[in-house]
């Protein structure tokens, strides 16, 4: 299955061959989670993810022809 990702701000540096978006290549049953650790995107590391326009999280299925883009908390004052 392909899934297109956005990295945004800091992750963008994770791109492969500096694209965006870009698109990957899994098998069925792959979570959001196992798509970030195939980038180099630590668990613990502080994002915000969203799938097809809507927020998600880490457990999430995903399948052919989804749009993850993953980008850090906002902050400001």
């Amino acid at each position: 299955m392909h899934i297109e990702v956005r990295l945004l701000l800091t992750f963008k540096e994770l791109s492969p061959n500096g694209e965006d978006p870009f698109t990957l290549e899994f098998p069925p049953g792959v979570t959001v989670a196992q798509a970030l650790e195939s980038l180099g995107i630590p668990a613990e590391k502080r994002k915000v993810l969203v799938l097809n326009g809507r927020m998600t999280n880490n457990l999430q299925m995903l399948k052919d022809g989804d749009q993850l883009t993953v980008f850090p908390p906002l902050e400001g004052g």
